[in-house]
């Protein structure tokens, strides 16, 4: 069976890309598939996650070439097609609501089916401005749509009537077992918050919250890992409040994975999530959570008062109360990272990679 992974690229940092390449090179080692990844854009800078070199790896476009103007001029139409039939592509996957109409459109005619699949909250339409009409398209066209939540799924059949039956839910995976044998760091003193940073991310909210908490204590830091447009504006945030000697712009590194064991916990304030990676890759990795409930996936990671706190995404006051809580609780900051790494047994990679296998089998017999 050939798989087809269609999406931006692999030059960037963003979740797509990181999930993706997960996924891609866990199956690429099943010896019954081939998979393969088409990058809408890609020039000669290095890529930002690795794949298998078992992965046939294609490309659009080496310069930039607005989606809508490659449409129209049926320019990616037919290259993707073409690598489609060249390829004998069983089934193609497009990767974020962008890439719904192009793999579609690509798929009309061919014997590929076509799977779209969603990478955020479906009723946000405020990333790029043809959202609404992407995810209308693909519910009337595609052969099957995949989401990353319980709660996008029923968005999904509601708005969408016509993809009754054509749906399915699978969680974005983690690599639990090369956490195994880390251990949680109860002495630290530091505390994680990952993500773009970008209006989604609300990060602007966070160094409100920081700026509250830390000169209570001042042997306490606080590190966000990300890059994105609002950099500038975040850090004048930080100066402003004279909190730069606590609160520090990591940027983007490689070997996050890597870094989480440093942490004491993990704090999210974002306005908007598909399903967070760096949730549950903080979870593997031993970490208290606490997050505010917004939609989609916090609340079908974070088990309220077990591996962390869910907070009402309008309550700062009690987000305060249980940051502080988990800066003074060393027991209890212990007792939720043990239960953290257990929850995310339901995210293996090894389970997910296999409920991709089964679904597309599935997907080609229909």
């Amino acid at each position: 069976m050939k798989i087809c992974f269609l999406l931006g690229g692999f030059q960037g940092s963003g979740g797509i890309e990181r999930v993706t390449s997960i996924l891609a090179n866990k199956l690429s080692n099943d010896s019954i598939l081939e998979i393969h990844t088409m990058a809408y854009l890609q020039d000669s800078r290095p890529l930002f996650y690795d794949l298998n070199p078992l992965i046939h790896q294609h490309v659009l476009f080496t310069s930039s070439v607005s989606m809508t103007k490659a449409i129209v001029l049926y320019r990616a139409v037919k290259k993707v097609k073409s690598i489609l039939q060249n390829e004998r592509i069983d089934i193609l996957i497009s990767c974020g609501t962008l890439f719904f109409p192009l793999g579609i459109l690509a798929c009309k005619n061919t014997k590929t089916k076509c799977m779209c699949w969603e990478h955020t909250n479906p009723s946000i339409i405020i990333d790029h401005k043809f959202q609404s009409f992407c995810r209308l398209f693909a519910s009337q066209r595609c052969d099957h749509m995949v989401v990353l939540t319980l709660s996008a799924k029923d968005y999904y059949q509601k708005a969408y009537p016509l993809l009754n039956g054509k749906i399915s839910q699978i969680y974005n995976p983690v690599d639990v077992d090369s956490a195994r044998s880390k251990k949680y760091d109860a002495q630290s003193c530091q505390i994680i918050s990952v993500g773009r940073l970008s209006y989604p991310k609300n990060f602007d909210r966070l160094i409100d919250l920081a700026a509250r908490i830390l000169p209570d204590y001042p042997d306490w830091i606080w590190d966000i890992y990300g890059e994105g447009e609002d950099r500038k504006k975040l850090q004048r945030m930080i100066d402003d409040y004279q909190i730069g000697s606590q609160l520090f712009l990591r940027g983007q590194v490689s070997n996050l994975y890597d870094l989480y064991s440093k942490y004491a916990f993990m704090v999210m304030t974002s306005r908007y999530e598909g399903f967070p990676m760096s949730l549950i890759e903080g979870a593997a990795n031993r970490l208290p959570l606490i997050s505010f409930d917004v939609p989609t996936g916090p609340n079908e990671i974070i088990i309220n008062n077990v591996n962390g706190y869910l907070i009402d995404e309008h309550d700062d006051k009690k987000m305060l109360e249980c940051i502080r809580l988990m800066i003074n609780n060393q027991s209890k900051r212990t007792d939720m990272s043990q239960k953290s790494y257990q929850s995310t047994r339901r995210f293996q990679l090894e389970q997910i990679a296999e409920e991709w296998k089964r679904l597309c089998e599935k997907i080609l017999t229909c």
